[in-house]
C-alpha cells in the first residue's frame, strides 16, 4: 500500500497532465487513501483550472469527511492566490465551509479577515462582521481571532474598532493561557 501511495503522490506532484491527475485521483479513491497531505499536493498541481482543484476537493470531501476541515481551508487559499472575480467568491465560500465544519477553529475566520479587499468592500464587510461575531462566541483560540479583527479594522481605518478588539485579545490571551 505505501508503495501505491508514493507513486501515486509522484503523479499528483509531476504529473502535467489533467486526465493522468483524475486517473490517479480515483485510484486514490478506490484504495482508500486518506491523506490530506498527499490531496494538498494534488489540488496543488498548477495544471488543474479552478474548476477541477474544486470538483476534486467537493469528491473529497464527500468521501472522507473528517479530511472536510483543512481541506476547504486548502482549497480556498488556492483559489484565494489566483484572485479572479469567481475565484475569490469560491475561496471566500470555501473558508465559510470550512467554519461549518469545525466552527472552534479560529483559521477559516482570520484568512476571511486577512483577505477583504477595502476598495471593492469583498468579501461584502457586514457578511465578515456578522461570521467574526459568530466566531467570537464558537472559537477555541478567541484571542486569535480577536488580533486578527483588530488586524482587520486597522486596515479599513477604524481606530476604536481596532482598540477595542486588541483589548479583548489581550483579555482573552490572560484567559486562554
Amino acid at each position: 500500500m505505501e508503495d501505491i501511495k508514493k507513486y501515486l503522490e509522484k503523479i499528483f506532484r509531476e504529473s502535467t497532465s489533467s486526465d493522468e491527475l483524475f486517473d490517479a485521483f480515483e485510484k486514490s479513491l478506490q484504495y482508500k487513501i486518506k491523506d490530506v497531505q498527499m490531496y494538498k499536493i494534488l489540488l496543488g498541481n498548477i495544471v488543474l483550472t479552478s474548476d477541477e482543484i474544486k470538483l476534486f476537493t467537493e469528491k473529497l470531501c464527500a468521501e472522507y469527511p473528517e479530511l472536510s476541515p483543512e481541506l476547504y481551508m486548502w482549497t480556498g487559499s488556492i483559489l484565494e492566490s489566483e484572485p479572479t472575480t469567481d475565484n475569490l467568491d469560491s475561496a471566500f465560500n470555501y473558508y465559510k465551509k470550512a467554519i461549518l465544519n469545525k466552527p472552534a477553529d479560529h483559521q477559516p475566520y482570520c484568512s476571511i479577515l486577512k483577505m477583504y479587499n477595502n476598495d471593492l468592500d469583498y468579501p461584502p464587510r457586514h457578511q465578515i462582521e456578522i461570521l467574526f461575531e459568530k466566531g467570537l462566541r464558537e472559537v477555541i483560540n478567541r484571542s486569535k481571532l480577536c488580533f486578527a479583527i483588530s488586524d482587520f479594522y486597522d486596515r479599513i481605518d477604524e481606530p476604536a474598532l481596532k482598540k477595542k478588539f486588541q483589548g479583548l485579545a489581550s483579555m482573552f490571551n490572560k484567559k486562554e493561557n
